[in-house]
């Protein structure tokens, strides 16, 4: 049993589209993004629908079984992923530091001092640094939950959200502070980490990439070479405070994304509805 009246709104321009589909959304009484009519629920009128179905939408209208299916997995890796932020977030490693900085010790041998100008000098020299009191098997748990966060294969990672996100059935607010939000972590990920091997920088994603899949995953073997050679030149203190920096700038962009999540469930549950079979 259909509705009486159904609201139809246009989402997309028909610039470019073909001149009966312009007409069929004249013939609804549409042809302005973002307009809203009313129209009676007749065969007629769901043809024309369905001859410009890419370019509007039935409002109020409940889901397809089918469809409502793929939302509800969806809905479901949401889930998955705000569980396992909550399980990073009560972790030791977060819990140490979240609110302090890792502490670098570092000593230099065989330094040289060299006076370049009135007010500056070079010191160059053979450096030694380390973090103190440095838990590995706390670092290796907390990577763990990392990688699966960071890696495009997993259904929880930020790649497998966005795919979510551009779904058609999430809310535009959503889906734009989503991206708002991955773009500043792709931002940070491509600046210039504050160490630099002689005339050679690296983003931050390239140091992290190698201290994840070089130093401690050992899935990449240049990478891990990358990493040995970090490890012998004495650097790994200052290393290891900018990739826990990192963790702690991607820890609070996840919880970002859990607040975001939970909201996107919160519409979700009040406004999707599976249609009735009659």
């Amino acid at each position: 049993m259909g509705k009486e009246v159904l609201r139809v709104q246009q989402i997309r321009s028909a610039i470019r589209r073909p001149g009966n589909q312009e007409a069929t959304l004249i013939g609804l009484g549409l042809n302005k993004i973002g307009r809203i009519v009313e129209v009676p629920d007749t065969p007629s009128t769901r043809g024309m629908i369905t001859k410009v179905r890419h370019l509007v939408r039935v409002l109020d209208e409940p889901v397809p079984d089918d469809i409502m299916a793929v939302i509800e997995a969806q809905l479901e890796t949401l889930r998955r992923f705000n569980r396992r932020v909550d399980r990073v977030e009560k972790s030791r490693f977060w819990k140490r530091y979240e609110h302090e900085e890792p502490r670098v010790v570092m000593r230099m041998e065989n330094t040289k001092v060299e006076q370049t100008d009135g007010t500056s000098f070079t010191l160059t020299g053979r450096a030694y640094s380390a973090l103190t009191d440095f838990d590995q098997d706390d670092l290796d748990a907390f990577v763990l939950s990392y990688r699966m966060f960071t890696q495009d294969n997993d259904p929880i990672s930020i790649r497998g959200l966005s795919r979510i996100y551009a779904s058609e059935w999430m809310p535009k607010g959503a889906r734009e502070n989503f991206e708002e939000a991955r773009g500043h972590v792709n931002e940070h990920l491509r600046s210039a980490a504050t160490i630099a091997f002689g005339e050679r920088t690296i983003s931050i994603r390239e140091l992290a990439d190698i201290v994840v899949y070089g130093g401690l995953a050992h899935a990449n073997p240049a990478k891990a070479r990358e990493f040995e050679s970090w490890e012998k030149s004495g650097i790994m203190g200052i290393i290891w405070a900018e990739f826990f920096a990192y963790l702690r700038g991607l820890m609070e962009t996840l919880k970002f994304f859990r607040t975001l999540n939970a909201q996107v469930l919160d519409v979700a549950k009040k406004g999707i509805r599976r249609r009735r079979r009659f």
